[in-house]
């Protein structure tokens, strides 16, 4: 059956090798980045970490501008062509340049639009960030094309760690809040030498194919990112401008931690699967088996994991952030759920560019926009922890109908969704309950929160596990195997079908 036809073997290869490495990159990134971000929260505070978070949301934007979108197209191609590779590298380095005149021009307007005096001059330094990102993007893309995630994982490694080291060392030197934009920038230049060093760079060239491409596939991409980027950050605006900057730091930390999921594994199959996606893009049995494959495998580990710290929430941040940050507790069980919805449905992105469907992500994209804004507003009356609950109230609402809308791309109905997602729900349940149980009763003895994080972590694993042998034997085996089935690249591989036996 076609189900269950084998990948090409130069493409399985190719998938398995990478997503080992893009496992280990995206690992180094995210844990070093939350690392580094932790050791600034401790050096800074929340006074002088709050003019850096503000900072982060314009580093976001410039991300969702000029890391995906237009560079996708050289992805999703099927026949590129050098052309191709001219034309995006040229837009994007003069969509970075007019992002970085942008940035200088409006950062005082910026500043005092979200109350945040010394913002300005960290703005007008952090306008390197988008010209850097701007000429970067298309090696990277070529390399992903290619699927050379050993180059991209080693570039990337490279640039997190030097960068994060570069913003530590301003920190320990007194630069307070331009620490973030010694990493920031660091990171992006380092990153860039390494892209070109990898790919090489691109000729000089003005074709209008190549242009009409750009337009027809980048574009809506583009926009759909955009305004998912708008309906992710509006809170952190909202938060700031209405609450200040320290309500931002109490808000940024735990959404930081809400991201680890999303960006670890979610992307991770993101990374791969899209141009893989886009090599199979005409076999749907072979499209609609990988991503349910890939959400079944991502709610095993996401699941326990989040539904955990959201339980211990208290005694994570203490442990992790410090005391002074336990106001952001709430925060963080809040924002749990909707890390681990976001998780569950962030392939869709891949499902959505490697068939080449922009246009139903771009159409899709306004939904969320429309009904989440409102809702943060609607929790501002109580606080941090109300905007967080907001949100998430929002996400749950909505999930449902992005699930659908990645269906009817990818060949699936809702009811396939959630049979892939349900035993690991029902096998945490339980387990989380009884480390709210441990977590109460070592509480009452004073237990040290570190202590209290560890034994109620363990329970939920343990119990976690316990249930899923209990009621769901074969996808226990699939839980136990699934760090190696994300070294291996098996999750890229067709689920096993009913009755296979296998």
């Amino acid at each position: 059956m076609t189900t269950d036809a084998a990948p090409p073997r130069s493409t399985a290869s190719a998938a398995a090798n990478g997503t080992r490495w893009t496992v280990a990159a995206m690992i180094v990134r995210q844990f070093g980045r939350l690392g580094f971000a932790v050791v600034l929260a401790r050096l800074l505070g929340p006074t002088d970490f709050g003019v850096a978070a503000a900072a982060t949301v314009y580093i976001s934007l410039t991300a969702v501008l000029l890391e995906a979108g237009l560079s996708s197209s050289i992805v999703q191609k099927p026949d590129l062509r050098p052309q191709d590779e001219g034309v995006t590298f040229w837009t994007l380095a003069a969509i970075g340049l007019a992002m970085a005149g942008v940035t200088v021009l409006f950062s005082d307007q910026i500043a005092a639009f979200l109350e945040v005096p010394d913002l300005g001059p960290v703005l007008i330094a952090l306008a390197a960030s988008p010209v850097l990102k701007g000429v970067s993007n298309v090696a990277a893309a070529k390399l992903q094309r290619g699927l050379r995630f050993r180059a991209m994982a080693i570039t990337e490694i490279g640039g997190t760690l030097a960068g994060g080291v570069l913003g530590l060392v301003a920190a320990e030197l007194g630069m307070r809040y331009w620490a973030l934009v010694v990493q920031q920038v660091g990171t992006d230049l380092i990153v860039l030498v390494l892209w070109f060093a990898a790919a090489g760079l691109p000729r000089i060239v003005v074709d209008r194919e190549a242009l009409r491409h750009l337009r027809t596939f980048g574009l809506p991409l583009v926009g759909a990112q955009l305004i998912g980027y708008s309906t992710r950050n509006i809170d952190n605006v909202v938060v700031s401008r209405f609450l200040g900057q320290t309500a931002l730091s109490y808000y940024t930390v735990p959404y930081r931690i809400m991201l680890i999921p999303v960006s670890l594994l979610g992307n991770v199959a993101n990374r791969v699967a899209f141009p893989v996606f886009a090599r199979v893009q005409d076999d749907p049995d072979r499209v609609r088996s990988v991503f349910l494959r890939i959400t079944r495998v991502i709610g095993l580990v996401v699941l326990p994991s989040m539904a955990g710290i959201a339980v211990l929430a208290d005694d994570f941040v203490e442990t992790v952030f410090g005391a002074q940050w336990l106001p952001s507790a709430p925060v963080v069980q809040a924002l749990a759920v909707t890390g681990i919805l976001q998780s569950l449905t962030t392939p869709g992105g891949s499902v959505f560019m490697g068939l080449g469907r922009a246009d139903v992500s771009f159409r899709w994209a306004w939904v969320p926009l429309t009904f989440v804004v409102p809702a943060f507003f609607l929790g501002l009356p109580w606080g941090v922890t109300g905007v967080a609950t907001a949100y998430t109230i929002a996400t749950v609402l909505l999930t449902p109908f992005l699930v659908r809308a990645i269906g009817r791309v990818a060949g699936f109905r809702l009811g396939s969704w959630v049979h892939a997602v349900l035993p690991a729900f029902i096998s945490t349940m339980p387990a989380v309950a009884a480390a709210w149980v441990v977590h109460i009763v070592l509480h009452q003895h004073e237990v040290p929160a570190i202590v209290t994080l560890i034994a109620g972590m363990g329970v939920v694993l343990a119990g976690y596990l316990i249930f899923l042998r209990m009621f769901f034997p074969d996808l226990f085996r699939e839980g136990l195997a699934a760090a190696r089935l994300l070294t291996t690249g098996k999750l890229l591989r067709p689920a096993p079908q009913p009755g296979s036996g296998e």
